[in-house]
C-alpha cells in the first residue's frame, strides 16, 4: 500500500484545505530544521495548529457538528502534547521533539484528516458550509 503524501490529503473545503496546507508547510520547515532553529521552528507549527484547530472548532459549531468534543478533545490534546515537546526543543532538549515532529506528526495527520477532519468537510458540504 502506497501512503499518500500530506499535500495529497484535500478535502475540497478551500477553510480547512488552506490551513492544512500551511500547516504542512511550517510542519515541514521544523522537521527539515537544523538544531539551532527547530525549537522556534516547532512552536510556529504547533502555535499554527492551535489557530487552525480554532478556526475549524467555529465551523463546527456553525455546522452544528455533532461529534465536536471528542474532535475538540483530539485538537486540545495534540496542542498540549505538541507545546511541551516545542518547549523541551527550545531548552535545548530535542531528541524526544524531533522524534514527535519527523515520526509521530505525520501518521497522526493522515489518520486526523481521514478520520476527523472528512467527516467535518462531509457535513459541512451538505449544511451548505463549503
Amino acid at each position: 500500500m502506497t501512503v499518500p503524501p500530506l499535500e495529497d490529503l484535500v478535502l475540497g473545503l478551500p477553510e480547512i484545505d488552506d490551513d492544512h496546507a500551511e500547516s504542512i508547510a511550517l510542519w515541514t520547515a521544523a522537521r527539515d530544521a537544523g538544531p539551532a532553529e527547530f525549537g522556534t521552528r516547532l512552536a510556529a507549527f504547533v502555535e499554527h495548529l492551535a489557530a487552525h484547530f480554532a478556526r475549524e472548532e467555529t465551523l463546527m459549531r456553525r455546522i452544528a457538528y455533532k461529534e465536536i468534543v471528542h474532535h475538540r478533545a483530539e485538537h486540545a490534546r495534540v496542542v498540549v502534547e505538541g507545546r511541551r515537546f516545542a518547549a523541551q526543543a527550545m531548552g535545548g532538549r530535542t531528541m524526544m521533539a524531533r522524534a514527535w515532529a519527523t515520526d509521530w506528526v505525520p501518521d497522526w495527520y493522515r489518520r486526523h484528516v481521514l478520520m476527523f477532519d472528512s467527516e467535518v468537510a462531509r457535513v459541512a458540504k451538505a449544511a451548505g458550509a463549503a
